[in-house]
């Protein structure tokens, strides 16, 4: 079993040879660890202008003036919901970026950063300011769960437009998603480009795999270099495998809860079509599924599994109701 240590002191935190914590055996740490992903990009300001050059579409080398700034985001009342952003920038006074590294699935996604990215456009305007000063707010979610089930994509950038000419509303709102799950269903043309390297890049599962994504490309050799500068310091070490482990437990828990939802999901379906008839109650079992987040695919399979006398007329219901 590798080890680590940890010793609070004044709020900061050692790691004293006496001490130790077991980390489970096989547990690595990847650029997908929010604390790494954090602490190697605040650290390595290059490959911080690559990742975004990739995403935004902007020549790294214009990103003269790139600022890390406080991830807090002011409350205006004392009730507000507090904004803790993974990493938040400023770039050349014209943009604000929130830029976060999501490892397990957050069932209300879009409305969460809807929320951090409005809240971040009201904080970009002071009192007595005029409303033409706010700031293009942009929210990158870099996720390691499919959002959009039912889209091949493994990149999408989402505006407000109007919904019969395409027209952009205001360009002052812009959310931008990373599916890393998807990486393997890229197309050849998709993976000619940058984001779909970055993307490989933060996905790699070792140093080596790291180096031979970075090959050719000065920006991302510093964002490996910056990884392994992490790797050899110990304290930093702790606070991710730290947070690693966090994630599994709650990974743990989450499964736990969801295979107790789906089965009750599929008793009640069960429960109402036994009264009111079978296809009533798959069109249940099948809504509350949707629900759940599962695919169209991942719902029949589901079906069938639970139910024997499942045939090809269920596939037929599931269609009709999906």
């Amino acid at each position: 079993m590798a080890k680590m240590a940890v010793q609070q002191e004044k709020g900061e935190i050692f790691v004293p040879e006496s001490e130790r914590l077991e980390v489970p055996e096989g547990l690595v740490l990847t650029l997908k660890n929010d604390v790494v992903f954090r602490n190697v990009f605040r650290k390595c300001r290059k490959g911080l202008k690559g990742l975004l050059g990739a995403l935004l579409e902007i020549p790294p080398e214009q990103m003269i003036d790139l600022e890390v700034i406080d991830s807090h985001l002011e409350q205006e009342y004392g009730e507000d919901k507090e904004g803790i952003l993974d990493l938040r920038l400023k770039c050349a006074g014209e943009k604000q970026i929130n830029i976060e590294m999501q490892l397990y699935h957050v069932r209300y996604w879009v409305d969460r950063s809807m929320y951090y990215n409005c809240k971040m456009l009201v904080n970009s305007v002071r009192k007595g300011e005029l409303y033409r000063t706010m700031k293009h707010c942009v929210h990158i979610g870099i996720l390691d769960f499919d959002l959009f089930p039912d889209q091949r994509e493994f990149y999408s950038v989402h505006k407000i437009t109007n919904m019969q000419t395409g027209k952009i509303y205001s360009d002052k709102l812009s959310f931008h998603v990373v599916e890393l799950k998807k990486l393997d269903q890229a197309t050849d043309e998709e993976k000619k480009e940058e984001v779909y390297r970055w993307a490989k890049l933060i996905s790699a599962r070792s140093i080596q795999e790291m180096r031979a994504v970075a090959q050719g490309d000065e920006y991302m050799k510093e964002t490996v270099d910056a990884f392994e500068d992490f790797d050899l310091d110990d304290e930093e070490r702790y606070r991710a495998f730290r947070r690693e482990m966090a994630i599994m437990d709650h990974k743990s828990g989450l499964d736990g809860a969801y295979e107790e939802g789906l089965e009750k999901g599929l008793e009640q379906g069960m429960e109402k079509g036994m009264e009111k008839g079978m296809e009533t109650g798959l069109q249940v079992m099948i809504s509350t599924l949707k629900e759940m987040g599962l695919s169209k695919e991942e719902v029949k399979d589901k079906v069938k599994n639970c139910l024997s006398w499942a045939d090809a007329k269920t596939d037929e219901i599931i269609e009709k109701y999906w």
